[in-house]
């Protein structure tokens, strides 16, 4: 009976996916982040967006039109040229593995004998909410970590520089790595290139950043050069607008569909004061809280991850710090446009659930992995953008 029961749970790990209609119990989870920036980087975008095959990520970018328009006089002699404008951007696939497990001892010792058919069902889904449910968390925190990944420091043990950059590296680029406050290299501290192309040749390969007085963020000095003045700046920098005309040839008007503002909690909280100070009448006057706080209609999002991030913020190759105990010590607001940052997951390795089966030196334990081939691509990086302290 034993044996019956533990090979119907083994079939049933194979032959069902993560996805649950109906549920006998519910588990708290208490290994969760307090917000997720995932969700934001796929929020409407279709399944070929996100899904794509080959050995390599590849998309073409055009940063200068090699303006042909010219003005003329009746009789004039043209020469035609045909301008090669495309630069191709590529990256490699990263590799992710998860697993859940369980033993023959776990299985048994949850079936009595006797019981009904449905009842072992009922059992069966308890345990398979639980092994999954770690799982899945280890997973999502996993990717949610690696796409606030430091760039200059190190990840693992290894030097993200490499890991990131390079062909044959092993780490997913992050949004520090397209996302600098470097206004000289406008790269991450060591870095050359960014996905290949070195934004020190190519001006429409560079962030935007602006910056404001940590010292006096609410502009108590009156030298426009407060936080508030700061967003008013970048918001003009990313907000590109098309012509109207010909529309096919350009992007889509500015939205803040999927720009968000990502900071730390101490940075949330510094713009909360701001907002009580500069306007109390925007709140029920028994409420003091600013509760999802907006900018020109775009969320500021806490990531928790950038709370007790260290990362060389300076970019001077010094020891990795947190945002306020670094040379240019103060809270940092990533302005990310999600429409031109995307993770991409390989279609043929998408959350991939491979059979389960039991290791030779351990026979009474099983495994189930879980393969994930992805990576984070930007389009566009003159449309995202960083707010730091000067």
């Amino acid at each position: 009976m034993a044996g019956t029961a533990l090979q119907n749970f083994t079939d049933f790990v194979k032959s069902t996916g993560p996805t649950y209609f109906t549920s006998p119990s519910k588990m708290l989870n208490e290994a969760v982040k307090t917000t997720y920036s995932l969700p934001r980087f796929l929020k409407g975008k279709g399944i070929d967006k996100v899904i794509q095959s080959g050995e390599r990520i590849k998309d073409d970018v055009m940063f200068d039109e090699a303006r042909t328009f010219q003005n003329y006089k009746p009789n004039a002699e043209f020469t035609w040229v045909q301008p090669q404008v495309l630069t191709e951007m590529e990256i490699g696939w990263r590799f992710s593995i998860d697993h859940m497990s369980w033993t023959d001892h776990e299985i048994t010792l949850n079936m009595n004998s006797g019981f009904s058919e449905t009842y072992a069902m009922v059992q069966y889904k308890k345990l398979r909410k639980k092994i999954e449910q770690r799982m899945w968390t280890s997973i999502i925190n996993g990717i949610e970590e690696k796409i606030w990944a430091d760039a200059s420091g190190s990840t693992n043990g290894s030097t993200t520089t490499g890991e990131m950059e390079t062909v044959k590296g092993g780490e997913q680029y992050s949004i520090p790595a397209f996302i600098s406050e470097d206004t000289t290299n406008f790269h991450p501290n060591s870095w050359t290139t960014i996905m290949g192309i070195d934004p020190a040749n190519e001006e429409k390969w560079r962030n935007q950043v602006s910056t404001y007085d940590y010292d006096d963020p609410e502009d108590a000095g009156g030298d426009q050069q407060g936080l508030i003045d700061a967003f008013d700046d970048m918001l003009t920098n990313v907000a590109f607008m098309p012509p109207d005309f010909h529309n096919e040839h350009f992007e889509g008007e500015y939205t803040n569909f999927r720009q968000s503002i990502f900071c730390s909690k101490g940075g949330l909280n510094q713009y909360k004061r701001l907002l009580r100070l500069s306007n109390d009448t925007l709140v029920r006057k028994q409420d003091a809280s600013y509760n999802r706080p907006q900018f020109d209609g775009v969320d500021l999002v806490r990531v928790g991850q950038l709370d007790t991030a260290l990362m060389d913020w300076d970019n001077d190759g010094g020891a990795p710090t947190t945002e306020t105990g670094a040379t240019t010590d103060g809270f940092r607001y990533w302005w990310v446009n999600g429409n031109y940052i995307t993770p991409v997951w390989h279609n043929e390795r998408y959350f991939y659930k491979k059979d389960p089966f039991f290791l030779e030196k351990q026979p009474y334990t099983w495994v189930c992995p879980v393969d994930i081939w992805w990576n984070m691509f930007c389009q566009s990086r003159q449309r995202q953008g960083i707010v730091a302290p000067q």
